[in-house]
């Protein structure tokens, strides 16, 4: 009789849990939603009902992958409430994850490095520094006209070779070329959206003078 009855107190419990697990509910946001590449974004998230040191898998499916992958663990806090921060090499689809429960997903979109040297006048360099090789990219040169006040262009810039980053997955795709504007003119590069597509948003470069 003893026995039946703790073997019914133990498929209780279990029932319990069970439900419990299932009940629970995921949030997760992200801040800021747009990166330039090389920074953070901080991934937060709340676990209902609130359970301490629970441990929340944070998964990621990284532009072109089409598989989540687990990129870290992090605990609960008393409120349920829990924190990631995370570098994303390119846009990014993030979920968290308790047992069977997973949280909407967020994506957090990144912004390549792009930069532009002036060599001398009329000749320049421009770098794009992403997690992806972007060789074979156009840029666009542009140039600010102050009589109509807006950027417009000059010319493309075809990105024709790419080196490994001073870490994984950095990589550097690079150009150098001439273009003809008037001394002194404010000039900078633009990576459109098409160009930038499938796995980055559009960016432009610093600014530099003729």
């Amino acid at each position: 009789m003893k026995r039946t009855l703790v073997a019914a107190a133990l498929a209780a419990a279990a029932v319990t849990t069970g439900a419990t697990a299932a009940s629970s509910t995921l949030t997760l946001a992200a801040n800021p939603l747009t990166v330039a590449y090389g920074k953070t974004t901080v991934l937060t998230g709340q676990l209902t009902p609130a359970q301490a040191n629970q441990n929340i898998s944070i998964n990621a499916q990284a532009c072109p992958a089409t598989t989540f992958k687990k990129t870290a663990t992090v605990k609960t806090a008393s409120t349920g409430a829990f924190t990631a921060t995370v570098t994303p090499a390119a846009m990014t689809t993030y979920k968290a994850s308790l047992h069977n429960s997973d949280s909407p997903t967020v994506v957090v979109k990144v912004k390549p490095m792009v930069t532009i040297k002036r060599v001398k006048r009329g000749s320049f360099t421009a770098t794009v520094t992403a997690g992806l090789d972007l060789k074979g990219k156009a840029l666009l040169f542009q140039r600010y006209a102050k009589l109509r006040k807006r950027w417009v262009q000059v010319k493309k810039v075809t990105l024709t070779s790419s080196t490994p980053g001073p870490a994984k997955p950095t990589v550097i795709s690079s150009a150098s070329f001439n273009a003809k504007v008037a001394r002194l003119a404010r000039v900078r590069l633009m990576l459109s959206t098409a160009q930038a597509a499938p796995c980055y948003v559009t960016t432009t470069s610093n600014v530099v003078r003729n």
